[in-house]
């Protein structure tokens, strides 16, 4: 940034000594054409600077134990000033926990698992508030403005996260099968659709609605399209209420993390088209057979215009059950999941702009990197801003003697949160 202050005050320096001649049809003054040649020059480095010089990311040198300043808005209406005041306070409080979670999470995280944020974490933001102090606060267009800096409990905040699985990579997601039964009335047999045999039957209907519920909520549903073949031709999996010991030996086969077994059934109440779905679900680890979770649960089902009773009463039970069962999936896994922080990789031997590139193609696939924030160069000396969330061991040990192509790294922790790296030439 000196650097490029310097060249600005130098180019500004020679432009005003720039005076062309009054005849225009006279000769440039060869002392002229000489400043212009260097002014260009002057100008290339500029550009070259503004364009690659890498500028700090949004939130880097945030701290979560520093106050944070938001504001919300809300409207006046007929509600009056009082009801206003009290939304657009609350909104900004959100907004300061919204704040707090563009500096934990990557930015594709928030918007992937936006709605769940919003209904578990955004939904009630004074319990991440440990104190608030409004600064500014007024009506202007039909609006009542409030402007807030708050503190917020961080270790409450990281903690919730972590229990939701924001943390994991996608690599560390549980993969989940589900092995459930179901039936649309008492008097049909059970359809499932891990049955080998199966002719003309019909797609389940709960399955799509709980798959989909779960993939909102950070678990992997494996495709039972994707799994017909390698389902195994053994007699002792061809039932459809599957015990423990079977469901985890077939999650297991389907390499699958995880198996989602249970039943759930629809029946008419004789009420006109009313009627009533209900289930039993459990999540055992197709490891160990370590049940992870029991979940049940009756809803009644009314008409719907939009749709058929039946498929909205499975709907509705998959969003009953939904939310116990993930939270009971996710909890070991979440639980050693790693808390992302900033770490600075310094490199040495930098020959061209040309071999971060390549280191950071190469950070951009490991698992334990969550974002790569800045980027520096200066004469052969580069580093990397990184949020990691794994061992900053494991990356150690990957970048120790990794051949790039045109050149080699060798690898060295030189503290807690940082290690350098040396680039060396292949020999």
């Amino acid at each position: 940034m000196k650097l490029c202050q310097s060249l600005l005050l130098f180019s500004k320096g020679r432009t005003n000594h720039m005076v062309p001649p009054k005849n225009k049809s006279s000769p440039l003054p060869a002392r002229l054409k000489r400043l212009r040649a260097i002014n260009f020059w002057i100008a290339m480095a500029l550009w070259f600077l503004l364009f690659f010089c890498p500028l700090p990311a949004s939130g880097q040198d945030k701290d979560l134990n520093k106050p944070l300043v938001a504001s919300g808005t809300s409207p006046i209406l007929e509600k009056g000033s009082a009801d206003a005041r009290s939304l657009a306070l609350e909104e900004a409080l959100r907004a300061a926990v919204e704040q707090a979670l563009g500096y934990l999470l990557p930015a594709q995280n928030i918007v992937r698992y936006y709605p769940l944020l919003l209904n578990r974490i955004l939904k009630e933001p004074m319990s991440y508030v440990k104190d608030y102090q409004i600064v500014q606060e007024g009506e202007a267009f039909g609006l009542y403005r409030v402007t807030v800096q708050t503190t917020l409990y961080s270790a409450n905040l990281t903690r919730d996260l972590r229990q939701l699985g924001m943390f994991l990579a996608a690599s560390e997601r549980p993969r989940v099968t589900i092995l459930v039964a179901e039936r649309t009335n008492a008097d049909e047999p059970w359809r499932w659709w891990w049955r080998i045999d199966s002719v003309d039957e019909k797609p389940p209907l709960f399955l799509p609605a709980l798959a989909k519920l779960m993939a909102e909520q950070g678990i992997v549903p494996l495709a039972p399209n994707l799994l017909s073949e390698s389902i195994p031709q053994d007699s002792n999996y061809q039932v459809p209420l599957l015990d423990d010991a079977q469901g985890a030996a077939l999650a297991k086969a389907l390499v699958a993390d995880v198996a989602v077994l249970g039943q759930v059934s629809y029946r008419a109440t004789g009420m006109g088209e009313a009627g009533m779905t209900s289930g039993s679900l459990r999540a055992v680890r197709a490891n160990s057979g370590e049940t992870l979770a029991r979940v049940s649960a009756t809803v009644q089902v009314q008409p719907s215009a939009e749709q058929p009773v039946i498929d909205y009463g499975f709907s509705a039970l998959a969003e009953r059950l939904a939310p116990h069962l993930v939270d009971g999936i996710l909890a070991p896994y979440a639980a050693v999941s790693k808390t992302p922080r900033d770490v600075s990789l310094q490199v040495e031997g930098v020959r061209s702009y040309g071999d971060l590139i390549l280191i950071k193609e190469y950070l951009q696939r490991s698992p334990v990197i969550r974002e790569i924030r800045q980027i520096k160069l200066k004469g052969d000396q580069g580093s990397f801003s990184l949020i990691l969330a794994g061992n900053l061991d494991a990356l150690e040990e990957a970048l120790e003697g990794h051949d790039f192509g045109t050149f080699v790294t060798s690898a060295e922790l030189m503290g807690e949160n940082v290690m350098t790296v040396t680039i060396l030439s292949k020999r």
